[in-house]
């Protein structure tokens, strides 16, 4: 057994709780930003649009060929973290999410079973479903997302956004990106957590007996 396939038990519990990190970084900005945390809240808006992309990595190197994924798309999701990295201004959320990406795309140095590969297929389409839809939901919901700590005068007073070099809904509204940020990685660490001990192995198919 493969070292990667050895230790999935862990892999799972790992990227539950990098999950459930990641999602509290969002509720604390949301919640009860600091004057300090522009950097922070910049990152994580920019993580967020740029998850667009990310989240159909696991899908691709579990259905891939390895060394196919290890020689394009590892390269150009490479690509996708430094341009974020390039756009953030605090490197500690940064390294936590690419962390969670990581952790989804440790399938492209191993290959591993039916059931391990079932399993990341149907979380990252769940993923994927869960994102659009969410998405969808809190940009035409932002007015009526509570703002807590992300007031109008807050933002004003720290200056978010000019040092972001993007525009749009993920920089205009920062409150309800939080609140999508806070609701996706929570999904995901619960979609993770009840399939820890789901059978994903492939149901035998019956022979017709001949008679």
């Amino acid at each position: 057994m493969q070292i990667i396939e050895r230790y999935d038990r862990q892999f799972e519990y790992g990227g539950i709780l990098m999950n459930l990190f990641v999602a509290y970084q969002f509720f604390t900005l949301w919640f009860d930003p600091q004057i300090n945390d522009t950097g922070r809240l910049a990152t994580l808006s920019v993580m967020m649009l740029f998850e667009f992309v990310m989240v159909h990595s696991g899908v691709f190197m579990a259905l891939m060929p390895k060394k196919l994924s290890l020689y394009i798309l590892f390269p150009i999701y490479g690509l996708f973290a430094l341009a974020i990295n390039s756009m953030a201004e605090n490197n500690i959320v940064l390294i936590a999410y690419l962390l969670v990406v990581f952790n989804r795309m440790r399938f492209a140095f191993s290959d591993v079973s039916k059931e391990i590969r079932n399993r990341i297929i149907t979380t990252s389409v769940l993923g994927a479903l869960i994102y659009f839809f969410m998405l969808f939901f809190f940009l035409l919901a932002a007015d009526y997302i509570p703002k807590f700590g992300l007031t109008d005068e807050f933002l004003k007073i720290t200056g978010y956004g000019r040092s972001i070099y993007t525009e749009g809904a993920f920089v205009d509204i920062p409150h309800a990106i939080m609140a999508f940020g806070l609701c996706y990685y929570s999904s995901l660490a619960l979609i993770e957590a009840l399939f820890l001990n789901r059978n994903f192995a492939p149901k035998p198919t019956r022979k017709l007996s001949k008679r």
